[in-house]
């Protein structure tokens, strides 16, 4: 790419997300963007030779077939023509030790120039619950930021009940269900097993499935009649097998919580109750009590900014300005959202550095009665 020409594409990128930002455009849902046009147009401009020559690694502790390793790449493509000085941005994936191997190597062994950065899922629960492998706390990364992906959805096949199940709350009357999932111990599973339980299901959970995929063929086989997936997964990859045999049954969906507190229904799903919609059609009142707390602070420490961007500690602080920086912008322009879309089916939200630390500080703030509620949930799992 000539120089002019590169020029000119940097100049169209900033002007893109300097009109986005003014019209206070958000990404996929209703989550509140704090991204405005000052601070897009402030930051990397001015921090603008940092990454000039270098390239940076986005490590990842994931398989480089996960549909969370497609989303980093995506990442690293925008980020890499937005940040000032044409670095080149590659993703390297680190499996194994359900991801801590990737984050124990930015943690202790990256460079703090700003040239290794953790991308990909993290493990609030691991921290909440001293996991296995899980020897650290994500105040000591430098927190750069986070992104927002797709919420779950709970759906069963709809033969699970004679006559087939009609609505969500029929779920109640059938016997037999079985709940595919992963491992216990995985926020998804606990998450969407409490949501079954609020509503009064009951079930039998079977994990051990290796990923979502996996799930699904269960599901369509009938070895499962019921399981969770992410909502783009959802209606991209279930609803259009199951639907061809009739046999698709949306239950309900996990509530979105926006910077503010508030719970809301994803647009990617408008037509699905969430969790505590169905509830109250069921029982006429909202949930209340320590299920509901458990399941809301699910949603907060561990359901809301799935991945995260992490710098070992005491990055630069040129480089952490200049990365921090990018990532809304990168995520706010239309060649994003059209090949996010293209892609993934939708375009995941952006999540700024402070409103990351606060969501990574929450996992301290739980308390005793909701982190004893979450354990019990995890035993009765695990002892089907």
């Amino acid at each position: 790419m000539s120089n002019l020409v590169y020029q000119v594409r940097r100049l169209s990128f900033f002007w893109t997300v300097a009109v986005a930002a003014s019209l206070a455009v958000g990404c996929s849902g209703p989550a509140e963007s704090t991204y405005t046009a000052d601070s897009v147009l402030s930051g990397s401009l001015n921090d603008s030779g940092y990454y000039e020559g270098k390239t940076i690694t986005l490590v990842m502790g994931l398989d480089a077939s996960a549909g969370g390793t497609t989303v980093g790449r995506l990442l690293a493509k925008h980020l890499e023509f937005g940040l000032e000085g044409n670095p080149n941005v590659i993703v390297k994936n680190m499996p194994g030790a359900s991801m801590m191997s990737a984050h124990i190597f930015v943690l202790l062994k990256a460079p703090r120039d700003g040239t290794t950065i953790y991308y990909g899922p993290r493990s609030s629960l691991g921290e909440l619950l001293d996991f296995p492998g899980h020897s650290f706390k994500y105040s000591q990364f430098t927190v750069l930021g986070g992104v927002q992906l797709a919420p779950l959805v709970t759906y069963a096949r709809k033969d699970v009940l004679e006559g087939g199940v009609q609505i969500p709350a029929d779920i109640l009357r059938a016997d037999g269900l079985i709940f595919g999932g992963i491992s216990a111990e995985h926020g998804r599973m606990i998450a969407s097993t409490m949501g079954l339980d609020l509503i009064g299901a009951q079930y039998h959970f079977v994990g051990g499935y290796s990923g979502s995929g996996k799930i699904r063929v269960a599901v369509l086989s009938g070895e499962v009649n019921m399981a969770t997936d992410a909502a783009h997964a959802y209606l991209n990859e279930v609803v259009p097998t199951l639907e061809q045999q009739g046999l698709n049954a949306p239950l309900f969906s996990l509530p979105v919580l926006t910077e503010g507190g508030a719970l809301v229904k994803s647009p990617l799903v408008p037509d699905m109750p969430t969790v505590n919609e169905l509830y109250e059609e069921i029982h006429g009142v909202p949930p209340s009590g320590a299920n509901w707390d458990a399941i809301r602070t699910m949603i907060e420490i561990d359901q809301t900014m799935q991945h995260v961007f992490l710098g070992p500690p005491n990055m630069d602080p040129d480089a952490v300005r200049t990365f921090r920086a990018v990532i809304g912008p990168a995520m706010l322009t239309e060649e994003f959202k059209e090949e996010a879309t293209r892609i993934l089916s939708y375009v995941p939200d952006a999540v700024d550095a402070e409103r990351a630390t606060q969501i990574l500080d929450a996992t301290a703030d739980v308390t005793p009665a909701v982190q004893s509620f979450i354990e019990a949930q995890i035993a009765r799992n695990n002892g089907y």
